[in-house]
């Protein structure tokens, strides 16, 4: 009988370390690293560290908010789809450059023109490219009637306004000496 409980419980033992060490890269993971033991090392530790989470009892909060940050990486992954090329290939020409330096002159202070150029150019793009998702935005607030909706749910807010994330990282450059003039809007309650 201990012979019996003995070996039903390595049985167990060896069925748990089985499954609990055998990750391994798919054919599409495979193709996709192109040989690099670097990506290939970080997939695994990933799987790894969802494979022990897996185990992990979650609250709702927590299946809430995982559920939220998958989300947001889908929205994220879809923009950049959707609108990657044209944000990234928005062209400022010299005039437009220059035209925003007049205007602006007073807040960007004592520097010459060359010397804000690349500035001045990387704002007016990130302005374009703001205004591309904002019209997007605005399509779907239309389309899917959200003001309605929101009306229903919160009839106490006069106007519910919603906040716009900016467009994709790699899509909005870094401006240092012509900080752009951000508008955000509030949400009432």
């Amino acid at each position: 009988m201990k012979n019996k409980l003995m070996v039903s419980f390595l049985a167990l033992v060896l069925v748990a370390c089985g499954s609990s060490g055998s990750l391994e890269l798919s054919k599409q993971e495979k193709e996709k690293i192109n040989g690099d033991v670097n990506v290939a090392r970080q997939i695994l530790v990933q799987k790894a560290i969802l494979k022990e989470a897996s185990t992990e009892k979650l609250s709702d909060d927590d299946k809430y908010n995982i559920q939220q940050a998958k989300d947001e990486v889908e929205v994220s992954y879809y923009l950049q789809k959707k609108f990657g090329d044209v944000l990234n290939n928005i062209q400022v020409s010299e005039e437009e450059a220059q035209k925003y330096y007049d205007i602006h002159k007073a807040e960007i202070g004592n520097h010459s023109y060359e010397e804000v150029r690349d500035a001045i150019v990387g704002q007016i793009a990130y302005e374009k490219q703001t205004a591309i998702v904002n019209k997007y935005y605005e399509d779907l607030l239309n389309k899917y009637q959200i003001e309605e909706i929101l009306k229903k749910d919160f009839p106490e807010a006069a106007q519910p306004t919603v906040e716009t994330p900016a467009p994709a990282e790699e899509a909005t450059p870094a401006t240092e000496a012509a900080p752009a003039e951000e508008t955000k809007t509030e949400e009432k309650k």
